[in-house]
């Protein structure tokens, strides 16, 4: 009869879970949830981060088109306040493009026509403009190039 008995207890504890079973599930699944919440966290920031590089690009764009124009019609560059016209949004807000400007002037030599000629160089003037963006901590968003031909300097 004793052995009857110890089969029944051993039956009803391993037919049910304890206390301490429990509790070690539940931490296993709250440290699993929680590392998933800190995963969607995280990607929403870098989410963030890449839609302000976007904007930031679009305007450093913009700042380089007005400055090109300006060159190309002989005006003087942009002032510094009518280039942060699209810096007031959510995303930008506080922060600065600037421009620099660079006169550079560039030799290409031409190859002869024909077996007679001779070679060619060719002078080519270009106002080298880089356009950066930074954030109001100084950090930089954004910083584009481009090369605009200028007649004279």
């Amino acid at each position: 009869m004793t052995n009857d008995a110890s089969k029944s207890t051993i039956r009803r504890r391993s037919a049910g879970l304890t206390f301490l079973e429990v509790i070690i599930a539940a931490s296993i699944l709250s440290i699993a949830a929680i590392a998933v919440l800190e995963l969607l966290a995280s990607s929403d920031s870098i989410g963030l981060t890449a839609r302000r590089q976007a904007l930031a690009a679009v305007e450093a764009e913009r700042a380089l088109e007005m400055c090109a124009e300006a060159i190309k019609d002989g005006e003087a560059l942009p002032s510094a306040a009518s280039l942060q016209t699209g810096m007031q949004g959510e995303a930008l807000g506080g922060c600065t493009v600037s421009i620099a400007a660079t006169n550079v002037t560039e030799e290409f030599t031409i190859p002869p026509a024909g077996p007679t000629g001779s070679p060619r160089a060719v002078p080519i003037r270009l106002r080298f403009l880089v356009a950066t963006v930074e954030a109001p901590n100084g950090e930089v968003l954004v910083r584009l190039e481009r090369a605009v031909p200028v007649e004279n300097f």
